[in-house]
């Protein structure tokens, strides 16, 4: 694995997403695993319960529970038999602490006003009122968890770009090149496509539960990757799930 880690809202899935497509490397964002995740782990208490007892109790738990997911992140990323080629994993539970072993890694922190902009900017997507109510205490934990970052990469000797509310992201992006170096690539052609199905796959899945979890009548569109398989695509449609599944008539997303 290669990682892109950090705190909410600093533009980690965006970055990893273009950079895993430029790139040719499997793309491998945490949170589209959460609810495979869930029915793998032990029972846990309610977002709801931990932001009740604080900022600092529901980041301590947050941490706790990246720990857990992270062994279920390396068997996930196993079972895609990649051989030597390294997943670009994105997420906010990958921590300077847990990353002894993995050569390439970068956190991403930004500051309170560009989390809080990232966060009602996904609230505005969606009718979501237990979101809403709760985003405060969210901000406060995030807070508390960027805080975290930045001292586990000192202590770590691990690379921190700090996001401010006015991001270059130019800037940011390069960056994070120069911090991941340059890994081996996916194959293109066979390969490289099914990876990009994979990884489509995961999001509807995602997706799919994440309705049916929260109550949504309907989900907003979200970017899917062209699996053409050819090298450096990073052709993007956007639809739902079932709009995926009915633009792959040929059994393929190709949109480029």
């Amino acid at each position: 694995m290669v990682w892109i880690g950090g705190a909410p809202g600093a533009g980690k899935s965006t970055i990893a997403r273009d950079l895993a497509r430029r790139w040719d490397l499997p793309l491998h964002p945490v949170d589209l695993w959460t609810y495979d995740h869930v029915g793998r782990m032990p029972p846990m208490r309610s977002l709801a319960e931990d932001l009740a007892e604080g900022p600092a109790f529901a980041a301590d738990a947050f941490v706790r529970i990246s720990r857990t997911r992270l062994e279920l992140v390396s068997e996930d990323v196993r079972g895609r038999e990649l051989g030597d080629v390294p997943a670009l994993v994105e997420g906010p539970q990958l921590f300077p602490s847990m990353a002894n072993g993995v050569a390439a890694a970068v956190w991403l922190v930004p500051d309170a006003e560009q989390t809080r902009r990232a966060r009602e900017e996904r609230l505005a997507r969606v009718e979501d009122p237990e979101g809403r109510a709760r985003l405060e205490g969210l901000l406060a934990r995030d807070a508390v968890l960027a805080d975290l970052v930045r001292r586990e990469a000192v202590e770590h000797g691990r690379t921190l770009i700090e996001v401010s509310a006015a991001p270059d992201w130019v800037e940011i992006t390069a960056a994070v090149e120069k911090a991941l170096g340059s890994p081996p690539q996916l194959e293109a052609g066979g390969e490289l496509r099914r990876q990009r199905q994979y990884e489509n796959k995961a999001a509807c899945r995602q997706g799919r539960l994440w309705q049916e979890d929260i109550g949504l009548a309907s989900l907003p569109p979200y970017p899917f990757a062209c699996e053409c398989g050819r090298s450096g695509c990073s052709a993007v449609w956007s639809g739902t799930p079932d709009e995926y599944d009915g633009r792959r008539a040929d059994g393929w997303l190709t949109v480029c």
